[in-house]
Formats: structure tokens, C-alpha cells, sequence
């Protein structure tokens, strides 16, 4: 099956306006990022509404080591889904089958050891992360339940990585608003009459998930019989399968080394107290939503890169770097306006808090973050565009390099300066990291010429 017969919705990415093809992609992948979001805002702010101060510290507490494990999900869902998008550009259908086939094999796998690890491990983790004694039970319960739902977690993600693959980020979008829907419905339910505390936040969170899984699996089923499985497909060489295993570790662990070093960070931030932590964790849900754009436009750079180096076309490539980063330099112009005019009225509705204290150091965090996205947005973008081009090495030693400095401030720089050094960790990591991957971008620079102009080089 070509990829012109196919009357699934998909697009094609290796022919057509660079700027038109990325916005078309990104939007629907950042709605989904925002309403991703909103599954955490959600939690926080219905539990800092209803709840009060000591329950939004309960969820902040462990906020370091949740965005691990969705990082690393996402992460390796992404890089799984590499091999199935160089496939569909180069037109390569049987291939992109088996691809997609094990792509869910190894994302299930690691799903379900990811479970047991930090199930059995919880309690020393918290223990690690200085988790304050009045929050510890309240940490416990409501990561308990979040660690019990990984297997949906990573199963949501396959999907929409398979969709994404292919040109299809429309489809996870619609699935996701629907289960946003109910989350939110489901923390108030859970949080408010049914009294379940910051563990029905969880429980929200993971129902929620559970719908979108059930939605994606159907849609796949009934529209996209190229990406089923058969039995052929699991008759595969080791060497297939362990290059398979290499693309999707290296870009989660690319992934995970950056929350690796958030939840060292988390660490110093809990023996600060429950004022910064409840603080930290509103300031940083905004930051995090204003980088939704970034995380959209790299995602969306992967995929480009991924169909046009399959495709033979790899001056493409360096065009869509350029349009993407063009692209976030105007929302970050729109999200700096934000955080002066806007930001104290959206962090006290994510808080639900009133005590001035938290409220200013969350929006110190928001400002100080916001300042700082260029070269961030620049980072995410190139590494993601150098995974889609079969360079993995650099992108994962730019995450390590990230990782130092965050494990240098825990250790060294939060006991001494305090949460104005929790403030400026990340930007001055952004900063750092974005030297080196502009120094990568320039080693790899013929890789963004076409063979035969390279050549001429």
C-alpha cells in the first residue's frame, strides 16, 4: 500500500510548504500537550481549591519523579516511533508494519518493568526526595496510585506515537480533550463530595488515561490496517529488533536524564519546606504550560526530520529547524507579556493558594523561566530533529550535561542561595546545553544537505 492510497488521515511531510506542514502538525500536538497539562493542573488546582496548602504539596512533592516517568514514556514512544515514520517516507509499508509491531512489543515491555521498579521502590524514593514528614502519607498515596498506572501511561502514548508516525496528530488530540473532560470532572467528584483526597486526584488522572487508551485502540483497529500486527511480523532478526531498542532508549533516556536531575533538584527544593514546595510546583505547572509550544514544535521536528531523511530530502530538515524556532520566538514574545500582566491571576487559580509568599516565589520561578526560552526552545528543537536523523549520541550527552548542572545546584547551590537558586537552575542549564547542541548542529551540518550537494562539500 502507497502512501497515496491510503485513505486514512496522514500526511506527508517530504513534499510542501516547511512552515504550513509543520504549524498543521504542531497545533494538534501542542493542544494535546496543553490539554496534557491539564491533567496535572487539574489535580493541582481542584486540590489547592478544596484541599488547601498541605494537599498541593502533597502532589508537588512527588511532581519531580511523576514528570520522570511520563518523560521517559513519552520519550520512548517517540523513539520507537522514528523507524515507522522513516518507513512511511520512504514508502516502505511492509517495513513500517513490523516496526509498528514492535514498537508496541518493547514499549509494553518496559512498561510493565517500569511498574514493578518504582512500585516496590516508592518509599526510599520519597525518603530521597526529603519528602516532609506532616506530607509524606499524602506523597505516598497519591504516587501510588500514578506508579500503579504507567502500563496506561505508555500504552496511550504508543498510540499516539504510532498516529503521529504517519502524519496523524489530529486524531490523539480529539481522544485527549474528551478525556480532559472527564478527568477534571472526576477530580471534583473524587476531591469533593466522595472525600477521597489527593488519591482521587490520582485516580482521576489515571481513569482519565484509560479512556483515551480504549478511544485510540478502536480508532486504530477500524482505520488503520496497515499498522495491525501479524504473526510474520514478530519473525524478525535481534539485530532489528535491538536497533529498534536503541532508537527508543536513547531518546528516553534523553528524556529521563533531564527528569533525573528535576527530581535530584525536587529533592533540595521538599527541605526547603512546604511554602516552596506548594510554590515551586504552581510557578513550574504554569512555566510548563507556557513551554507546550517548544514541546510541540520539537515533536512535530522529529517526525519532519525522521520522513525527509527516509525520503532523501534532508536539506528539508535544516529548513524546518530554522521555520520551528522562527515559529516559538513569536509565542515566547506572547508568553513573556503573559507573565508580567497575567501570571499573578493565573497563579493563584492554579494554587488556589492566598498566602503571598507562595504566590510570589511562584510567579519569581514563572519569570525567571520565561526570560530564558530561546535558547531552550533552540535545545529541544535541534535535539529532536538530530534523533530524527539517526544521531543519538549527541542529543543523550546533551541530557547528561544537563543533568551535572542540575545535580551541581541540588547539592551545592540550593543549600546555600536558597529558592532563588531553584529559580535559575534550569535557565542556566538551557543556556549551557544550548552551546552544545549548537555545537553538534554545526559538526553534523552536511547531514542537512542532500547527498549530492554534500558531496560538492
Amino acid at each position: 500500500m502507497s502512501k497515496s492510497t491510503q485513505k486514512s488521515r496522514v500526511l506527508d511531510m517530504t513534499d510542501g510548504n516547511i512552515a504550513r506542514l509543520l504549524l498543521s502538525f504542531a497545533f494538534p500536538i501542542f493542544v494535546g500537550c496543553v490539554l496534557q497539562q491539564v491533567y496535572n493542573l487539574a489535580d493541582t488546582a481542584i486540590a489547592g481549591h478544596l484541599l488547601g496548602d498541605d494537599a498541593l504539596a502533597q502532589i508537588g512533592a512527588t511532581a519531580a519523579l511523576y514528570s520522570l516517568i511520563t518523560s521517559f514514556c513519552i520519550g520512548l514512544t517517540n523513539g520507537l516511533s522514528l523507524p515507522v515514520s522513516r518507513c512511511f517516507g520512504s514508502g516502505k509499508m511492509d517495513e513500517m508494519r513490523t516496526s509498528a509491531c514492535w514498537m508496541i512489543i518493547l514499549s509494553f515491555a518496559v512498561a510493565v518493568i517500569m511498574t514493578a521498579g518504582f512500585l516496590i521502590f516508592r518509599y526510599p524514593l520519597l525518603r530521597v526526595l526529603q519528602t516532609p514528614e506532616d506530607t509524606f502519607a499524602g506523597a505516598m498515596s497519591y504516587i501510588t496510585v500514578i506508579l500503579a498506572g504507567i502500563p496506561l501511561t505508555m500504552i496511550y502514548n504508543t498510540e499516539s506515537g504510532l498516529l503521529r508516525a504517519i502524519g496523524n496528530s489530529i486524531t490523539p488530540l480529539i481522544f485527549l480533550i474528551v478525556s480532559s473532560v472527564i478527568n477534571v470532572i472526576l477530580d471534583v467528584l473524587f476531591m469533593g463530595p466522595l472525600h477521597f483526597g489527593v488519591q482521587g486526584a490520582a485516580t482521576a488522572t489515571i481513569l482519565a488515561q484509560a479512556i483515551s487508551v480504549i478511544l485510540c485502540f478502536f480508532y486504530i483497529l477500524k482505520n488503520y490496517p496497515q499498522l495491525h500486527m501479524k504473526r510474520e511480523d514478530l519473525h524478525v532478526s535481534s539485530g532489528f529488533v535491538m536497533e529498534m531498542f536503541v532508537t527508543g532508549m536513547s531518546m528516553a533516556l534523553m528524556n529521563a536524564v533531564f527528569s533525573i536531575g528535576s527530581v535530584i533538584l525536587q529533592s533540595s527544593i521538599n527541605a526547603l519546606g512546604n511554602v516552596y514546595i506548594a510554590a515551586q510546583v504552581g510557578g513550574r505547572r504554569l512555566a510548563e504550560l507556557f513551554m507546550m509550544p517548544g514541546t510541540a514544535l520539537s515533536t512535530s521536528t522529529a517526525t519532519f526530520s525522521s520522513q525527509n531523511y527516509g525520503a532523501g530530502k534532508r536539506s528539508r530538515i535544516w529548513g524546518g529547524v530554522k521555520v520551528a524556532f522562527g515559529l516559538y520566538l513569536i509565542w515566547w514574545l506572547i508568553a513573556v507579556a503573559f507573565s508580567i500582566f497575567i501570571a499573578p491571576y493565573a497563579v493563584r487559580l492554579i494554587t488556589g493558594s492566598s498566602n503571598p509568599t507562595v504566590i510570589g516565589n511562584a510567579l519569581l520561578y514563572v519569570r525567571i523561566s520565561t526570560a530564558m526560552f530561546p535558547p531552550m526552545s533552540f535545545l529541544v528543537i535541534m535535539r529532536n530533529a538530530l534523533q530524527g536523523m539517526r544521531h543519538q549520541l549527541s542529543p543523550l550527552l546533551c541530557s547528561v550535561l544537563e543533568l551535572i548542572g542540575k545535580v551541581i545546584f541540588a547539592f551545592w547551590i540550593v543549600p546555600v542561595k536558597g529558592y532563588i537558586a531553584v529559580c535559575i537552575c534550569e535557565p542556566v542549564t538551557w543556556v549551557i546545553c544550548f552551546v552544545f547542541i549548537a555545537g553538534a548542529a554545526l559538526i553534523f551540518r552536511n547531514d542537512f544537505k542532500d547527498k549530492a550537494e554534500a558531496s560538492l562539500h
